[in-house]
């Protein structure tokens, strides 16, 4: 339980999903950077609170806009076209009913009831190069990724899952945390050879998602718990959690419930769209 605890604990941490993970902001103005379109209608709303800019407009992999300021990051998410400030705790969000704001913990009902037309599913196939490298061995088929190519490894004390089996090599695998983050992709050089493939179920289980809200979510392969008989399986970038199994029919569809702090009581749930399941 005490391990439980440290799970929920971290995932209420995580900043909301219109937070993308990006790089520390300097804290220093930049000489020549300055607002622009979105940004600097959404900082003449709020100037005390965007603070002043320390560098300019600039892209993730994903297309979203992220800007630091002195006292937070702007974002831009390009699947909803809303414009939104975080200070690391509160976010404010100027989107379909103006300008207004929230708990990084929290959601709106109208960014709970995002859709889309289709759910894409992908099977994931490790790139060829890797942010990273280090050495290590698998122990076990993973638990994230229901496929005969995925492994449970660690180097160290740090556990990988899922690592990717890569064709035509047998010296290393690809362990990946977010296939929409290049920076979280290991090559994990083998120190002796991997285990026997373990039999997958019949429906695989997806190990990464994407909400129509542009949550990231990881599937648990650690300890957790039930709600109402349903396993805690995923943990998403918004704080929240997704319970029970993904539901792949038409538009796949999840449960994700906002938890209490330190407990397993729901204090909020939703039915939510997926927009990308990665199996």
């Amino acid at each position: 339980m005490r391990y439980l605890m440290r799970i929920l604990i971290g995932i209420m941490m995580a900043l909301a999903a219109l937070t993308p993970a990006v790089d520390a902001a300097p804290l220093e103005q930049a000489a020549s950077c300055r607002f622009v379109l979105g940004f600097k209608t959404l900082h003449d709303l709020i100037p005390s609170i965007v603070g002043a800019c320390v560098d300019n407009e600039s892209h993730t992999a994903n297309g979203d806009a992220v800007q630091h300021t002195t006292n937070g990051l702007l974002v831009w998410r390009k699947m909803d076209n809303y414009t939104a400030f975080t200070n690391g705790y509160r976010t404010w969000i100027n989107g379909p009913f103006g300008l207004q704001e929230r708990l990084n913990s929290s959601r709106f009902p109208w960014e709970k009831r995002a859709s889309v037309a289709a759910t894409a599913v992908v099977h994931f196939v490790p790139p060829a190069s890797a942010s990273h490298q280090t050495s290590g061995s698998c122990f076990a088929s993973s638990i994230a990724a229901t496929r005969t190519d995925a492994w449970r490894c660690s180097a160290g004390n740090v556990i990988y899952d899922p690592c990717f089996a890569v064709s035509g090599d047998q010296t290393a695998v690809t362990c990946v945390r977010d296939p929409l983050d290049p920076g979280s992709i290991v090559r994990l050089v083998l120190e002796k050879p991997l285990p026997p493939a373990e039999t997958v179920p019949i429906q695989p289980r997806p190990w990464f998602l994407q909400l129509a809200d542009g949550t990231v979510c990881n599937f648990f392969t650690g300890a957790t718990a039930g709600i109402n008989g349903e396993r805690i399986n995923y943990g998403c970038s918004d704080g929240w959690v997704i319970v029970g199994d993904v539901h792949p029919d038409g538009v796949w569809t999840a449960r994700e419930v906002f938890l209490a702090p330190q407990s397993i009581t729901p204090q909020e749930s939703a039915t939510v769209q997926i927009k990308t399941a990665w199996l």
